[in-house]
């Protein structure tokens, strides 16, 4: 059978079962058993055809049918059609309530040993012919509770991985999500800290080119952080436009350019790295730096200075951000920014410390591993 005609008759069980019910049906009206039988026979083939669709209501017909068969005509011989207990038995354990299953299974052996006193109905049958008798047929029995089980364990099987698969891509998209929103949290609060830094700036200036200086810097500011902003965005979206690359350890110079000219003194120590870098440890580090000098400008005060070192040792990245500013941060210690460095260093194997400096002020030492 092709896997074609196999997956149309899955998705159809009666047409399946109802051609298996005329096979069986066929097979007793080719071996001529008698009227009587042949009633019976068509009984239990109308049964089979829902076994799979109402397999409890086709159990308990199948039940009924053989018990009368048994009770009315036990003596005239058996049927192929009374493959249809063993089928209905198979039926309860794969598709029925397990209390179905486990009745039907009960049923089924008493039938059997009810047939076992009236088969084989030769007179002086031993006991040993209706003890093989009744061994076979309990076989039969067992077979198909046996398989129907297996197919209700693997279709349960197939329903859990499933439902694994959907709660996997659940969580993918939780953590794509929160790495958004750490994302969203860097550049809002980057871009927010040098615009009220150059509009204080700007409102105490003594002549009208640093101001005009401190509105153009805060122009940029907001253009480049509605940019980023928009593109985090379109990652919500179903269908996303064309993106731009994330920010990564090349673009860490820009980004001191950039505070630079909001009018933080900062210099910058950027070794090149010993090999490439892949693109999600440059993003965590530009992350970490851009968070820090963030926090130099909304707290260390106006004159304060700051240096950025990244340096590569034999097998691990080193990144200090320090100032020499009011000490140690207060107003985000403990807030969003610290922590999602701490995350993104720990995504990594890696560890931050943030506290005060050696010489005052603040500092923001990470160590993060490099494969060799």
């Amino acid at each position: 059978m092709s896997a074609w005609v196999e997956s149309w008759l899955r998705r159809r069980p009666v047409v399946a079962d109802t051609g298996v019910a005329v096979l069986l049906w066929s097979l007793d009206l080719l071996l001529q058993p008698g009227p009587g039988l042949m009633l019976f026979a068509t009984l239990l083939t109308g049964a089979l055809v829902l076994r799979r669709t109402y397999p409890v209501w086709s159990a308990a017909a199948v039940v009924g049918i053989a018990f009368a068969q048994w009770v009315t005509v036990s003596g005239a011989g058996l049927l192929v059609t009374d493959m249809a207990v063993p089928l209905a038995v198979h039926a309860t354990a794969a598709y029925a309530p397990r209390w179905a299953s486990r009745g039907m299974l009960a049923a089924a052996l008493l039938g059997v040993g009810l047939g076992a006193l009236t088969w084989p109905p030769v007179t002086g049958a031993g006991v040993g012919s209706h003890a093989l008798f009744a061994a076979a047929m309990a076989g039969f029995v067992f077979a198909g509770w046996a398989l129907g089980g297996l197919r209700r364990a693997r279709e349960e099987r197939v329903a859990a991985l499933e439902v694994e698969r959907d709660q996997k891509a659940l969580l993918a998209v939780s953590a794509e999500r929160t790495r958004i929103a750490r994302e969203m949290h860097d550049v809002v609060a980057h871009s927010l800290a040098v615009v009220i830094s150059q509009a204080d700036g700007g409102r105490y200036a003594g002549s009208p080119e640093v101001a005009q200086a401190a509105l153009a810097t805060i122009g940029e500011t907001g253009r480049r952080a509605m940019g980023e902003t928009r593109r985090l965005l379109g990652l919500l979206r179903e269908e996303p436009g064309p993106l731009t690359p994330q920010p990564g350890l090349d673009d860490v110079r820009t980004l001191v350019e950039q505070v630079r000219a909001g009018g933080l003194d900062v210099t910058l120590r950027l070794e090149p790295p010993p090999a490439p870098v892949g693109s999600g440890l440059g993003l965590a580090v530009y992350r970490i730096v851009q968070e820090s000098l963030t926090n130099v400008v909304k707290h260390a005060g106006p004159a304060a200075r700051a240096s950025v070192e990244v340096r590569w040792a034999s097998d691990q990245l080193q990144l200090r951000i320090i100032d020499d500013g009011r000490g140690a941060i207060v107003g985000d210690a403990s807030g969003h920014g610290v922590v999602g460095m701490r995350e993104r260093a720990a995504a990594y194997g890696g560890t931050i410390r943030t506290g005060p400096g050696r010489v005052g002020g603040h500092e923001v030492f990470a160590r993060i591993p490099v494969p060799t």
